[in-house]
């Protein structure tokens, strides 16, 4: 006679998102540095080998999705020019702006506040936003020849990047005005300031142009 009872399998690993929502839960309500990885592996219900083969370190949860949206931000980036730079830049932030895909807004908004708000991370926030604006202003080198550290590029990257930061703290405030389309509008104003000041930077000057002799 068989034993007709099913077999107990392995209990199901959870997922590197759903270990990831759980410790952006975490965090927001503990802080960063009160949150150990012990009570993230705790809570999530995994052991150490998993917790280490999805993020490497208790940091790894915080940036990695950061690091994944400045891909996204650079994939999104075109060199074709076909519309402005600036019109460029400005679908490029609102396409790789991760929205509610795997995550509700209340959830990735979650995430910002996390990075945001704690100042045991206000260091790194800052660094890991600088390569952000780097992205954009080295997509303006490709467009346009002006180096990517020079102070044009630089400080559209910057403005970019601190507009950006507003519109992401208003949707965390008032999480029913997220949308893709309300961010394009918003980012389009700073947008039409900057342009005529990349089309005057993207020109040689007089003296450049003035012949020798």
């Amino acid at each position: 006679m068989t034993d007709s009872a099913p077999r107990r399998g392995r209990p199901p690993v959870s997922s590197r998102e759903v270990i990831e929502e759980i410790a952006f839960g975490l965090l927001l309500r503990d802080g960063y540095e009160a949150t150990t990885v012990q009570a993230i592996m705790a809570e999530g219900g995994i052991g150490r080998t998993t917790f280490f083969r999805y993020f490497g370190t208790k940091g790894g949860i915080v940036w990695g999705e950061f690091d994944r949206a400045v891909e996204r931000l650079r994939g999104c980036l075109d060199v074709g020019d076909d519309v402005s730079v600036m019109t460029s830049i400005i679908r490029a932030i609102a396409e790789s702006t991760r929205l509610s895909r795997e995550a509700s807004p209340d959830t990735w908004l979650d995430r910002f506040r996390v990075l945001d708000e704690d100042a045991a991370l206000s260091g790194e926030t800052a660094e890991h936003w600088h390569i952000w604006a780097g992205a954009i202003a080295s997509y303006i080198e490709e467009r346009t020849g002006i180096p990517a550290g020079s102070v044009v590029p630089a400080a559209i990257g910057g403005a970019m990047q601190a507009a950006y930061v507003a519109v992401l703290r208003e949707w965390a405030a008032h999480p029913p005005l997220v949308d893709r389309s309300s961010l394009e509008a918003e980012l389009a104003t700073l947008g039409d300031a900057l342009q005529p000041l990349l089309d005057a930077a993207s020109r040689p000057s007089d003296v450049a142009s003035r012949p020798l002799g």
